[in-house]
């Protein structure tokens, strides 16, 4: 029996939680936080699945961002032209797609400068 079944939540590093928050909610569609902490540190977010298990995304208040010699993690997308054109609608900086190994993927920073990207296989 495995008794973990998944990542439930990535935290994210921001310095400004109210910048970071507008941020994240134009560019991944957010409606609303699902959660926000009483010390009002943490703001968190659900990406909704059909029919597959929601991750969360969880960002906290930090007096410095720290400098990862790669990104943490990839956002999953079924369509990474369309959420390529989306960023770069918006304003976000992004690299070009790249393909290898199966994947297509990109990447893109938020603006505290963390390294994200997003891959679809």
């Amino acid at each position: 029996m495995n008794l973990v079944k998944r990542i439930d939540t990535v935290f994210v590093p921001v310095t400004d939680l109210k910048k970071s928050e507008a941020w994240y909610m134009e560019v991944f569609s957010f409606e609303e936080a699902v959660f926000r902490s009483s010390d009002g540190n943490y703001v968190g977010f659900r990406f909704e699945g059909h029919g597959e298990p929601k991750t969360a995304l969880t960002l906290y208040k930090a007096d410095e961002v720290p400098t990862l010699k790669h990104m943490a993690f990839n956002f999953y997308t079924e369509d990474v032209d369309a959420l390529h054109t989306k960023l770069k609608e918006t304003g976000v900086e992004v690299t070009e797609i790249h393909a290898g190994d199966g994947m297509r993927f990109f990447e893109f920073v938020d603006p505290d400068g963390n390294e994200l990207g997003a891959v679809t296989f």
